[in-house]
């Protein structure tokens, strides 16, 4: 059985003509039509990576504004059984992993203003202190 050239690149055509339309279809019905749409997703229902990013930046704020009332309501959407001490233990990691200062000392200031202390984070809070206290 012999195929002539002309019927398969009409069969060519034609199928790329479909997977084309197909997906310009599903890009339609996937983006505007029907869109998934997010709300009042809580902090908790977030991959444990993004929960330390917004422990991060809870604690950051916290840092500037010392409001601790409003940095445990923030955090208690973490859904944590103890939100210090997963604050202690995010700052313990910042530390033994080298990272920035930037980073450290919020979550630092955080975890030892919500009760959890380890002595790792002393002269961290000695820095807090001498900062703050000028």
């Amino acid at each position: 059985m012999k195929v002539d050239r002309r019927s398969f690149l009409r069969a060519a055509a034609w199928i790329g003509l479909g997977l084309i339309l197909g997906a310009g279809v599903g890009l339609f019905l996937g983006w505007v039509a029907w869109p998934i749409e997010f709300s009042d997703a809580e902090p908790a229902v977030m991959e444990e990576r993004f929960q330390a990013d917004y422990t991060l930046m809870i604690a950051t704020v916290y840092l500037e504004e010392n409001d601790l009332s409003t940095a445990r309501r923030r955090l208690s959407g973490l859904g944590k059984e103890d939100t210090g001490r997963w604050v202690l233990g995010l700052a313990v990691d910042h530390i033994l992993n080298g990272e920035t200062e930037a980073e450290i000392l919020p979550l630092v200031k955080l975890a030892n203003d919500l009760g959890h202390f380890s002595p790792i984070m002393e002269p961290y809070l000695f820095q807090i202190e001498s900062t703050q206290g000028s």
